[in-house]
């Protein structure tokens, strides 16, 4: 069952991925970057649902199901790939070190800080390996700032539709027979 979760998971990222290129494409500050990317709570969803591991694999899957659709396939768009694998990692990493304690999914603040922190560490590690490996795709100083607000608006978005469906019946439910574990 968690492998069936993982590579739909991972479908739903490269979906969502090349749905966001054609819905926000006016919205984009350059070929990299989106000034909304929903696709930055799947990515944090995995980890929450999946778990650490899981959650990181889906996202990676993810990652090589979009490599057919890309231009011009080259070792950076692996290291692009294991960016946006780590970076909701590191994120819920950071997260339980801050706080002592698991994300709270019904919890807006949660959701909000989580996102934020997603967001600086997904724009860090993609900007560090650019440096080091594909200097041509720093295109401006403001970049990383945009990259920032892109996942932090596709992040929030998507968390507040989560938290609207976690307070659903049916969900809270699932949620506490999940906690019980």
């Amino acid at each position: 069952m968690p492998l069936i979760l993982i590579v739909l998971s991972g479908l739903a990222f490269a979906g969502l991925h090349e749905f966001n290129l054609f819905a926000f494409a006016d919205l984009s500050f350059n070929s990299h970057i989106s000034a909304i990317y929903l696709p930055a709570f799947i990515r944090m969803l995995n980890v929450l649902v999946l778990g650490p591991l899981n959650g990181t694999l889906a996202t990676g899957l993810g990652g090589l199901f979009i490599l057919p659709f890309e231009q011009q396939f080259q070792a950076i768009e692996l290291a692009n790939i294991t960016c946006s694998s780590l970076g909701p990692l590191s994120a819920m990493v950071i997260f339980r070190l801050s706080f002592a304690r698991s994300v709270q999914l019904s919890m807006t603040k949660d959701l909000l800080v989580l996102s934020l922190i997603y967001s600086l560490c997904n724009a860090t590690l993609h900007h560090i390996t650019w440096a080091f490996l594909d200097p041509h795709a720093l295109v401006n100083p403001m970049q990383f700032f945009e990259m920032i607000f892109g996942d932090f608006t596709g992040t929030l978005a998507g968390s507040l539709l989560l938290k609207t469906f976690v307070k659903l019946p049916f969900i809270q439910k699932r949620i506490e027979t999940m906690t019980k574990l």
